[in-house]
């Protein structure tokens, strides 16, 4: 009874999980990478209306201290391409129903001096989160990367956007580190467990 019980819940959190793909954007890694609307790369498609890109955090003598820019491994993005603020999105498979906490890092591109930059994120065309990053006083060595997070509900197929809405060519609004998790438990674990415990010991009774 006891297997059984685990094996329930584990179909229950399995059936609830979701993942972004690359959600650090270090695949396929071969450099940096302008990506324009309507272009997939690394499993992240360019929604325009301009190019976003795929920034190499690596020695560049143009680019004093990019080689940390980073939150983590060596790949981030900047929403803004060579053109105006731009957006990526990525579709992802969910349980209709279940509440998914979605992560991200946050800073700006700080190589074309002090901004404010701005993103939103959006669920299915809807506006889910704003944020802003101020790059005053930032560098590539110190990016002043910030966790931010939204919760959505899943529906069974959902797409998942980031937005950038202000930003000048070549330095917007960047993120890094996106990941997905469900939140709170899985609906129906919380019942299962006591359910299955309680015949456990309702038969060890006998």
């Amino acid at each position: 009874m006891r297997l059984l019980a685990a094996s329930l819940v584990l179909a229950a959190v399995s059936s609830a999980n979701a993942s972004v793909v690359n959600g650090g954007f270090e695949a396929p890694g071969t450099g940096f990478r302008s990506v324009g609307p309507g272009q997939t790369w690394g499993n992240w498609t360019c929604a325009g209306p301009n190019d976003i890109e795929f920034v190499h955090a690596t020695q560049n003598p143009n680019l004093p201290g990019l080689e940390f820019s980073a939150y983590e491994g060596s790949y981030w993005i900047d929403l803004t391409g060579v053109g105006a603020p731009s957006a990526i999105y990525q579709d992802v498979a969910t349980t209709a129903g279940q509440m998914y906490d979605i992560s991200f890092a946050l800073s700006g591109n700080p190589y074309s001096g002090p901004q404010i930059m701005n993103l939103s994120v959006l669920w299915n065309g809807a506006v889910v989160g704003t944020f802003s990053h101020n790059t005053t006083g930032h560098s590539g060595q110190d990016m002043g990367w910030t966790l931010r997070s939204v919760i959505v509900t899943g529906t069974g197929n959902d797409r998942l956007t980031f937005r950038g809405t202000s930003g000048v060519a070549a330095a917007g609004a960047a993120i890094d580190a996106v990941s997905m998790v469900p939140v709170p438990a899985p609906a129906g674990v919380a019942f299962i467990v006591p359910a299955a415990l309680l015949a456990a010991r309702r038969r060890r009774g006998n």
